[in-house]
């Protein structure tokens, strides 16, 4: 007799670790010696061991007890853990972020580090060893353990003293080392000790690095020294003032044309901070009227917007905003009496009324460019004399209202040419109008120039009367816009260019497509999806019945010929009943149908007894085989087959085959038939139908409906505070 056991479940059983118990391993530096050279490693030491470590109970020093144990290392010694990406020593407050599987070394403590790097920078004779300890600091400079301990048994003046020696700038790895060092403990902060704490004589030893007055220059530590003061500039307003008096700003301009565009990018950035942080206004325009040279627009061109090269996003950023404290500069003060009268001197030739004269002797005092838009007018027609005289030439050769007045145009032109440059409200184009504002002496009036001739091609191109002045400007200043998005543009020379071969009807293209483009995202919104989905049903309803009412009123069909013969076509009528049950056909003579209401050869079909609706198309030999053609062309035949039921006589049931050569006329036959007889199926033609008038539906229903940005989602409005009188108020 068998004996079963009864069966039992067993139940899972977690082996995972709580949350803080972890696992890992220990290494022995290979440098503990070098750091604490007290530290003995004896020859019965684990150079590995594996720990497991209880988070919740255990501290930093219980740690590394227990792993000195592990490894039969003596207990005197003082001990850390450091761990590597990023290296660090081992805290009671970081100690939480460890995980399972942690590979930690065993090392000297911060104290030793510190105290050895402390023996080597005071000793100062061997060099190599001066910058290792150096390179050890600036690996540990982000670590506020270190630094803490550094503070703790060394002093930051042992870093001033290095920056100070003469000696120390003759080793270029040990100086940009002890620069990077320097700058990530400052950025640290730990403690008080930040970038106001650098004295006045170290400031003027790094400014010496970048001015020029150093004896030799190097790649690493020219970088660090230009972000150093970078960070003395930012950081307090003493050490800003100390670097605006030991760093003339026309001193870095030689370090923008510098092949290594690390060197240009940190010194454009270094202009900007100087500029953008100095609170001193005269001071300020001081330093931006140093770099409306000749130099520092040649330095720029010749590095960072060469032909050829990228444009470095970083670099194109510092430089835009150098453009824009240069454009700041601008003087845009209210316009003389006399530089007024110079601008209306101009117009002087045409025959304007008294009254138009103190008009825009009003507006150009009152212009928001001030001088500026004197100045570019006045340059315009001193230094385009010829220019001048032909558009002025062309435009009195205009109908009576169809003319545009100088002045105003040139005021318009100016608005156009200040919204670009970011001086108006608006979209500025200073990103891409870069490479052309350096590549010229006075690039307001330059511009300015190119835009007045655009501005007399399109109101010549689109036919405008004097009240569209506005209308023009919108127009122009959407060319200019598409224009520079087109292509990189480098030179005033290039974007004229450009312009000119631009023209309205260009742009109106862009437009349609655009505008295009601008509906097919509309139509493919989610709000958009669901309502046409909504429309569908309507939308091809009203279709069939369309096309059923098409049936109803019939249409003349060819008969199929016999294959090879030349008989004369033959026709007939086929016409849907109203009834929509039965067919009606009819034969006739020719192409056209008359009903003379006493026919005897009309044949009645009930869709009942139709099996299927289908296609057939076929050649229309009579065309295809006319022998007095000279050349014999295959037209296509589009055909409509009802195939009838099986019948006693007929046993696969008769054929009825209708030719057209109008395609359309057979697709809607073909596919309204098979409707009728039981096949809903949308076919393609009604399908192209329905999609066009679904598109037609919703493009006017979009016309005045604008769809919700979600990157700019409207502000909500705050609750009233009376909530109960503002509700009852509706």
């Amino acid at each position: 007799m068998a004996f079963h056991m009864p069966l039992k479940e067993l139940q899972p059983v977690d082996t995972s670790l709580p949350e803080h118990i972890i696992k890992g391993a220990v290494v022995i530096d290979k440098e503990l010696t070098t750091w604490n050279r007290r530290a003995v490693i004896p020859s019965t030491a684990l150079h590995t061991v594996f720990i497991t470590i209880n988070r919740l109970e255990q501290k930093q020093a219980d740690v590394v007890k227990m792993a000195a144990r592990e490894m039969n290392l003596p207990e005197d010694n003082t001990y850390g853990l450091m761990a590597d990406a990023p290296k660090r020593f081992i805290t009671n407050e970081n100690i939480d972020q460890l995980g399972s599987g942690f590979i930690l070394t065993l090392c000297a403590s911060p104290d030793n580090y510190v105290k050895r790097i402390t023996e080597i920078l005071e000793d100062g004779k061997n060099i190599a060893q001066m910058e290792n300890a150096v390179k050890t600091l600036d690996e540990f400079s982000l670590d506020p353990a270190l630094i803490e301990a550094f503070y703790r048994c060394s002093s930051l003046e042992l870093l001033f003293d290095l920056v100070r020696d003469d000696r120390v700038s003759m080793s270029y790895t040990l100086l940009s080392t002890c620069l990077r060092a320097l700058s990530s403990i400052l950025e640290l902060a730990v403690g008080d000790v930040t970038w106001k704490s650098v004295p006045r004589d170290v400031v003027v030893s790094i400014a010496a690095l970048v001015t020029g007055k150093a004896k030799r220059e190097e790649v690493n530590t020219l970088l660090a020294a230009l972000a150093m003061i970078e960070q003395l500039v930012i950081g307090d307003d003493t050490t800003r003032d100390w670097v605006l008096e030991e760093v003339p700003i026309e001193t870095l301009i030689r370090h923008v044309e510098k092949s290594d565009e690390r060197i240009a990018l940190a010194a454009l950035s270094l202009m900007n901070s100087m500029i953008r942080h100095c609170s001193d206004k005269d001071k300020r325009l001081e330093l931006i009227e140093s770099l409306e040279v000749v130099p520092f627009r040649n330095a720029v061109h010749s590095s960072l917007l060469r032909d050829g090269s990228a444009r470095d996003p970083k670099a194109l950023e510092q430089l835009v905003e150098v453009q824009r404290s240069l454009i700041s500069a601008y003087d845009t003060s209210p316009a003389s009496d006399s530089e007024i009268q110079k601008v209306l001197d101009i117009d002087s030739a045409n025959e304007n009324s008294e009254e138009d004269v103190e008009i825009w002797r009003t507006k150009l005092a009152d212009h928001r460019c001030g001088r500026l838009a004197t100045v570019a007018m006045v340059l315009f027609g001193e230094k385009s004399p010829q220019d001048l005289r032909m558009l002025i030439s062309e435009n009195t050769m205009r109908i009576e209202g169809g003319k545009w007045q100088l002045i105003p145009m040139w005021m318009r032109c100016c608005d156009i040419t200040a919204e670009l440059f970011g001086l108006l409200p608006g979209r500025d184009e200073l990103d891409r109008l870069i490479s052309i504002i350096f590549s010229t002496d006075s690039p307001f009036p330059a511009v300015f120039s190119c835009i007045v001739h655009l501005f007399h091609r399109t109101w010549r191109e689109m036919q405008a009367k004097g009240g569209e002045m506005d209308k023009v400007a919108s127009f122009v200043l959407e060319q200019l816009r598409h224009v520079l998005k087109r292509k990189e543009i480098h030179d005033v020379e290039e974007m004229s260019a450009d312009l000119e071969t631009f023209s309205y009807k260009a742009m109106q293209e862009v437009r349609r497509e655009e505008q295009l483009e601008k509906e097919n995202d509309q139509l493919h919104s989610e709000a958009v999806i669901s309502l046409k989905a909504k429309l569908r049903p309507k939308i091809e309803e009203l279709v069939r019945i369309n096309h059923l009412n098409y049936l109803k009123k019939g249409d003349v069909f060819r008969k199929p010929m016999k294959s090879k013969s030349l008989a004369k076509a033959a026709y007939w009528f086929w016409k849907l009943d109203a009834s929509e049950k039965m067919l009606t056909i009819t034969a006739c003579d020719g192409e056209r149908f008359v009903d003379d209401g006493h026919r005897d050869d009309i044949r009645q079909v009930w869709l009942k007894d139709v099996a299927d609706v289908t296609n057939n198309d076929e050649i229309d030999r009579k065309a295809s085989s006319s022998r007095f053609a000279s050349s014999p062309s295959t037209n296509m035949l589009r055909g409509v087959r009802v195939q009838l039921k099986p019948t006693n006589d007929l046993k696969e049931g008769e054929v009825l085959m209708a030719l057209t050569p109008d395609e359309t006329q057979a697709g809607i036959w073909q596919e309204s038939l098979a409707y009728l007889v039981g096949n809903t199926e949308m076919r393609s033609k009604t399908n192209a139908i329905v999609e066009r008038m679904l598109k037609m539906e919703l493009r006017v229903r979009l016309l005045n409906v604008k769809l919700a940005d979600p990157e700019n989602e409207p502000d909500v409005p705050p609750i009233p505070d009376d909530l109960i009188s503002f509700i009852s108020s509706f």
